[in-house]
């Protein structure tokens, strides 16, 4: 099937909410500007406006939910983030992945935030017991996604491999949508997932673990 990709981008000038998040700049120089699909166009007018305000932005440039490449390639060229967008899901992943400070310009409510360390404590306190929770599982079900960029069977395969060698039972779960209502029906103790790594961060019944944090189990 032929897909066509029609770019929608957003029309309100990102500025204002820039000029505010400038206070919270005031002690970084280089700042990596990075933003998702709707606002790739408005990126050169940020630059420009940082420069005029004695900033150097580094262009990031776009960034999806499950890959943060384009943040993690300028990390070490820069002394913060400046994203430029709505929400606090990305910025939390670039927070994460980079331990930079990540400074939030909101063009849709003109406002700026930050993701603080009481944000990332939060984070890491809800991943620790989604491992936790793990611990007594006897039945992982694995998770896999058909979409392009997120198919990973040959892992899958050698996560059930392992978990089997460790006296566990482990099956296969593939399809293009995994969603919290979707795998309500199947009886497992945990999952493991091998498709976008923010997946884990929705609200599931049971327990959702990334490969990594697969390893967790195996030390504890």
């Amino acid at each position: 099937m032929k897909k066509i990709f029609i770019p929608a981008y957003l029309k309100r000038d990102p500025l204002p909410s820039v000029k505010r998040a400038l206070k919270r700049l005031k002690k970084y120089e280089r700042v990596g500007l990075i933003t998702t699909a709707q606002h790739l166009n408005q990126l050169q007018k940020v630059e420009e406006f940082l420069t005029r305000n004695g900033k150097i932005p580094v262009e990031g440039g776009q960034i999806l939910g499950c890959n943060l490449t384009n943040a993690e390639k300028i990390e070490e060229e820069v002394d913060c983030f400046l994203y430029i967008g709505s929400g606090r899901f990305h910025p939390l992943g670039i927070a994460i992945l980079t331990d930079k400070p990540v400074i939030i310009a909101n063009p849709y409510s003109d406002s700026s935030s930050v993701i603080s360390e009481e944000d990332k404590k939060r984070y890491f306190k809800r991943r620790k017991g989604q491992v936790m929770k793990a611990l007594t599982a006897e039945i992982f079900g694995i998770l896999i996604s058909t979409k392009d960029g997120q198919f990973n069977l040959k892992e899958a395969i050698e996560i059930k491999r392992k978990i089997e060698r460790r006296g566990k039972r482990a099956f296969l779960f593939a399809g293009s949508e995994i969603t919290p209502d979707n795998l309500l029906p199947f009886d497992v103790d945990s999952w493991i997932n091998t498709a976008c790594p923010r997946l884990v961060d929705d609200y599931f019944e049971k327990p959702v673990l990334n490969p990594e944090e697969l390893e967790i189990l195996d030390e504890v």
